[in-house]
């Protein structure tokens, strides 16, 4: 059967549209390229980034208007569209890394900006790592004067940026929770700025940095801690549990293990190439063996997918296991939209489904941090 091009945007529009991306605009620009009428990998990236760089361009107007006349609602909500625009253009698997550097620079202003229209607090931050630093961001439920929060980490995998994470942030936000949201190595700022690349041996410095940090700062609870993540970010948050027994509760949605991971199931583009290479250390799936050490107590939520191609239900399984205190689980039905038997991508039923799970786990998460349970 004949592919579809835009098919091969799976993985960028289900992202994209988890950011938050409008569909409207996604839908429009696919058709644009659908019009492309050879299948070029390099004209397809030319398409859709170029495509998005006009929609950058109309809402910076939109932005700057409304800005000027003193409607910040607006200005807020057009620095949020750009910053959308900036990410999906970083989603595309672009092997050139100095035009990678230069959209995801468009991704951090953007975001900046968009931030600084907030009526929340978000606090721009740096982890010292034994790799290197770790930009991050403090997400505040409110103006953050209060004198103690509680704090949940989020957490995602390679090809992800802190300012993705702000969509696991912002329903603990709303639950009056502070949030950490990171740049993991091998992702955003951390890899691109910093040169700290996703291993074994980084993620475990990364997750005790971020812990001491923690405990460094007087506004938030080291008592009161949950670790959130998506995807790969699944997998960091259960070793960030298994690292802290103080953790009072863990939340994994669709958790990934590399090394777990069917290795036919992953495209080439994903593993070999200068982008790919670029992102992870030497002897890459051999140190991931590490974040799948340990049992956890902490009460523990998984969502998780029989339509996950990457992770089994045996591995699945292996990891829902490995927690011997309180223990939900939460397993998707749904096929996923954004896969096919013509394509081969990560499956994301979990994301998919992100609009109402992120309730119940931000509700799971609340419900133990503000004493609840």
């Amino acid at each position: 059967m004949k592919w579809a091009i835009r098919d091969l945007l799976n993985p960028v529009v289900t992202r994209s549209m988890l950011y938050g991306s409008d569909p409207f605009d996604i839908e429009y620009i696919l058709k644009q390229v659908d019009a492309i009428d050879a299948m070029s990998g390099k004209k397809i990236q030319s398409v859709w980034v170029g495509e998005w760089n006009e929609k950058i361009a109309h809402y910076t107007e939109l932005r700057d208007k409304a800005e000027a006349e003193g409607n910040r609602i607006s200005a807020r909500a057009y620095a949020k569209m750009i910053s959308e625009c900036h990410y999906a253009c970083f989603m595309v698997n672009i092997q050139d890394l100095e035009h990678k550097t230069v959209i995801y620079n468009g991704l951090v202003e953007s975001y900046k900006k968009y931030i600084s229209l907030c009526d929340n607090k978000v606090e721009y931050i740096e982890i010292d790592t034994e790799f290197g630093k770790l930009p991050a961001y403090i997400h505040f439920p409110d103006d953050g004067t209060k004198r103690s929060y509680s704090v949940a980490i989020t957490y995602s995998g390679i090809g992800s940026c802190k300012e993705e994470l702000e969509m696991l942030a912002a329903p603990l936000n709303e639950r009056g929770i502070a949030v950490i949201t990171p740049d993991m190595p091998g992702a955003g700022g951390a890899l691109i700025y910093n040169n700290v690349k996703c291993g074994g041996a980084q993620l475990e410095a990364a997750i005790d940095a971020i812990y001491k940090f923690i405990d460094g700062r007087s506004d938030l609870d080291s008592d009161r801690i949950a670790n959130f993540g998506l995807c790969m970010g699944g997998g960091y948050a259960f070793r960030a549990t298994v690292k802290n027994p103080n953790v009072k509760c863990c939340v994994s949605l669709f958790p990934l293990f590399m090394h777990l991971a069917e290795q036919n199931s992953i495209p080439v583009w994903m593993k070999k190439g200068k982008w790919s290479s670029y992102q992870i250390v030497d002897n890459y799936l051999e140190s991931m063996k590490a974040i799948e050490e340990g049992t956890i107590n902490a009460d523990f939520l998984m969502v998780h997918s029989d339509d996950d191609n990457w992770m089994t239900p045996e591995a699945t399984d292996k990891l829902f296991d490995k927690a011997t205190g309180f223990k939900q689980r939460i397993k998707i039905t749904e096929k996923p939209s954004y896969a096919s038997e013509e394509t081969i991508m990560h499956a994301m039923p979990v994301g998919e489904q992100y609009h109402w799970v992120k309730h119940i786990a931000a509700d799971f998460i609340a419900a133990r941090l503000n004493g609840r349970k």
